[in-house]
């Protein structure tokens, strides 16, 4: 399901490219615009998003996100969307149809951002099409209407590139069902939602668009499959007093099921369910009760909104799969579809969430306001879920994307965070497979994938990030939702945090074959990951990707790789690798530390470190974070395009904190020979047998990098002189071979990947 790895030579191929032909900012535009716009205008927009409060009406948010996304997201943006999509893979799903009676939904995914739309009807002459999306898209879903049952029909895609080049697919056919004596249809003329659906094993289809003073369906057997027909569904559309998520009466969610028994075996297709606009329900969070209530405010919001305006809300049910839905939500603190208690199967895909809204109170556990989630989940302890959620089109989500799923792929998701930890992707925290996502960030504080306990994949991903100031002033005002912690505009593409002293377990996380890119303006950060080391975090492996972070001003800090860790032993924590990774800016490839974590032992082996542009202010390394990191390695690395192996910035640190610049020497001598290295000043710092091949590598450090204001004696204090540094330079090597009382000798200078051979 994802690309094969890139290759050390690719990289290098890359890194050439970057220096030869990106070391100029990306000109800015409209996606869907042939000669884009100056970059005076892209400003102005980042700034009129970023000025956005929680009092905009829904219409005019979306707007001007829309603006922000075509201006700054596309393969116009950045040369890596073709780098992306020559090495992506299909996962076999990248078209998918369903049809129904008088009505059908049809979805496809392209290789790049297009607007795209479907050409329909009886024949190859069509004589029908969709609409345009408002912008371009990977994943594009449209519903074709007022069909006729039993017919075939003839359709074929257009799409029009970032460039307006127009493409056509060939024809392709499918044939709408029949009308069938054993289906129940829904419409106005059996009363006033919410309607019922209580017959086991039965179709139900709609087949008009309707309006729910509150809840629309409420779902009470097994085995139901519910066809909206094309059709669209508004929910809570009248105000309701005393809200109850779990009440009937009282709630106004567009579909739900809350039985008392377990319940298996549910559908939903094919139509658009929408909140609707009564003023008291957007009421339950207005003003400055939202920013900062305190206890008791706080309790009374959480108890009567936190639930109940959902446009899906599943509770004990297995075995459920949703396809073919468009599901938009403006309410606060509410979710687009939510899952309690699931287990069993769920396939949750080829679905449209859009988030307009702005509100919030909670962020935390089950609240929060999220596009599709489980919470929480009745599986056996230790196992892994059989979620799949995948070729979903999240449009905006105003926090979290997707939430517990086993297995996440081929979704495209747009953050435009509002409140702290604002997630695209939430894996399962056990065996969970996030592949072939494209995940874009912007807002207030958002991040790409967030981590789990076991057993994590994280592959062939494409992130990309766009920094935008949303503060006023810091540290305690700004116009999105506030906190007492974390205030600052920053993203993340991946991220792993132990909070406190840290021990939380964390084993076998994997992360490969992703693309990150970032570009952060204004003030705002950019990190592409931010891992923590830590005594109980173990077998993390970042290997085989590219980051690539630009800082478009002198007041942004940003970096490829921000090394985090556990306020504990810092000596004590297991290493980090990443392994084979092209890290290009032109600001920071990569900071040791910062004031919310102080990592240790993280190691960078093979790896393609590149400067571009001429930033004055570019260091490769910088430490950060007010105490000393240290034992961080760089093995096998090469420096181009103007980054280097000791160019350091001390910004905030004490002496203690040091990095190492390593070499792996292969030695091929006598098989099980007996082998000593000695280091420049006679230590010994390795001894060992030479394999029965007569080979044996071993990484040895060049030199290692510290503060002027190091001294052997270990103690610690402030670095000043931000600027310099000291290295302490342990090549040339002696390496001693013996065997059988022959005994040879010879020196070697290590300054890069060598081979010594010894007979």
């Amino acid at each position: 399901m994802f690309r094969n790895q890139i290759t050390s030579c690719c990289l290098l191929i890359i890194a050439a490219c970057f220096l030869t032909s990106c070391s100029r900012p990306v000109r800015s535009g409209p996606s869907n615009s042939k000669a884009g716009s100056d970059s005076l205008t892209a400003d102005k927009t980042a700034l009129l998003f970023g000025g956005l409060s929680v009092d905009t009406p829904p219409e005019k948010l979306y707007a001007t996100f829309n603006q922000f996304c075509r201006y700054y997201f596309g393969s116009h943006r950045d040369t890596l969307y073709h780098t992306y999509a020559s090495q992506s893979e299909s996962a076999g799903e990248n078209t998918w149809i369903y049809s129904s009676e008088r009505s059908a939904t049809i979805a496809r995914e392209t290789r790049l951002p297009s607007l795209a739309y479907i050409e329909y009807g009886p024949t190859t002459r069509y004589g029908f099409r969709t609409s345009l999306p408002e912008r371009n898209f990977y994943l594009h879903i449209h519903y074709l209407q007022d069909l006729k049952p039993s017919s075939e029909y003839h359709y074929r895609w257009v799409s029009i590139d970032e460039n307006g080049r127009e493409t056509r697919t060939q024809d392709f056919t499918f044939k709408t069902r029949p009308v069938d004596s054993n289906t129940i249809y829904i419409s106005s003329k059996m009363g006033a939602p919410p309607y019922i659906l209580d017959k086991a094993n039965t179709t139900y289809v709609l087949t008009e668009d309707i309006v729910a003073g509150k809840t629309a369906f409420d779902i009470r057997a097994g085995g139901i499959t519910l066809d909206l027909g094309g059709r669209t569904v508004v929910h809570a559309a009248d105000t309701i007093d005393s809200l109850d998520y779990a009440a009937l009466s009282r709630s106004g969610i567009g579909i739900r099921s809350r039985g008392l028994q377990s319940l298996s075996g549910l559908k939903i297709y094919n139509g658009v369910i929408k909140q609707g606009n009564a003023p008291n329900n957007l009421d339950y969070l207005a003003g400055e009760d939202m920013l900062r209530p305190d206890k008791e405010r706080r309790e009374k919001l959480s108890k009567n909104s936190n639930r109940g305006f959902s446009n899906i809300e599943i509770s004990g049910f297995e075995n459920v799969e949703i396809a073919g839905v468009t599901s938009e939500y403006h309410f606060p603190q509410t979710w687009g579809m939510r899952f309690d208690s699931a287990h069993g199967s769920y396939d949750i895909h080829h679905n449209i969430f859009l988030d307009k809204g702005t509100q919030m109170f909670d962020r935390h556990g089950a609240g929060g306001a999220r596009s599709l989630g489980f919470q929480p989940i009745r599986n056996a302890e230790n196992s892994e879920n059989q979620f799949r959620v995948h070729h979903n089109l999240v449009k905006r989500t105003r926090q979290n994307a997707i939430n517990a799923a086993g297995q996440v792929y081929n979704n495209e998701i747009y953050v435009d965070s509002w409140v702290v930890n604002s997630f695209a992707i939430q894996p399962a925290s056990r065996g969970g497979r996030v592949l072939n996502n494209k995940m874009f960030l912007t807002g207030y504080y958002a991040c790409g994938v967030l981590w789990a306990d076991e057993d994590l994949l994280v592959g062939n991903n494409l992130i990309h990030m766009e920094g935008v100031k949303t503060m006023i002033e810091r540290p305690m005002k700004g116009r999105r939702l506030i906190e007492t912690w974390g205030e600052q505009d920053v993203l993340a593409g991946m991220r792993i945090t132990n909070y406190g002293k840290g021990g939380q377990p964390r084993r076998n996380l994997k992360y490969q074959n992703n693309i990150i890119i970032g570009n952060a303006r204004h003030g705002s950060e950019i990190r592409g990951t931010e891992f923590f080391s830590d005594y109980s975090i173990k077998d993390l492996i970042f290997e085989d990707n590219i980051v690539k972070i630009i800082a478009e001003d002198t007041t942004t800090k940003a970096s490829c790789i921000h090394t985090q860790g556990a306020f504990n032993d810092r000596s004590a924590h297991e290493p980090v690798f990443y392994n084979r990774n092209l890290l290009i800016s032109n600001t920071c490839n990569i900071r040791f530390g910062d004031f919310y974590g102080q990592g240790s032992n993280h190691r960078f082996r093979e790896c393609t470190v590149v400067r571009v542009g001429e930033k004055p202010a570019y260091h490769t390394f910088v430490f950060d974070g007010r105490n000393s990191v240290f034992n961080h390695k760089l093995i096998d690395c090469k420096f181009t395009g103007g980054a280097v192996y000791n160019d350091v910035y001390w910004c905030n640190t004490q002496s203690l904190s040091n990095y190492s610049i390593d070499w792996t020497l292969t030695l091929k001598t006598i098989p099980e020979a007996d082998v000593f290295i000695n280091d420049n000043n006679g230590r010994s710092v390795f001894t060992g047998k030479s394999g029965l091949d007569g080979q044996i590598q071993v990484v040895l450090p060049q030199s290692i990098i510290r503060p002027v204001e190091w001294k052997p004696d270990g103690k610690e204090e402030t670095v000043e002189k931000k600027y310099d540094y000291q290295e302490e330079k342990l090549s040339p090597y002696t390496v001693v071979v013996q065997k059988a009382g022959d005994r040879r000798s010879k020196a070697i200078e290590l300054v890069g990947k060598s081979t010594l051979e010894m007979y």
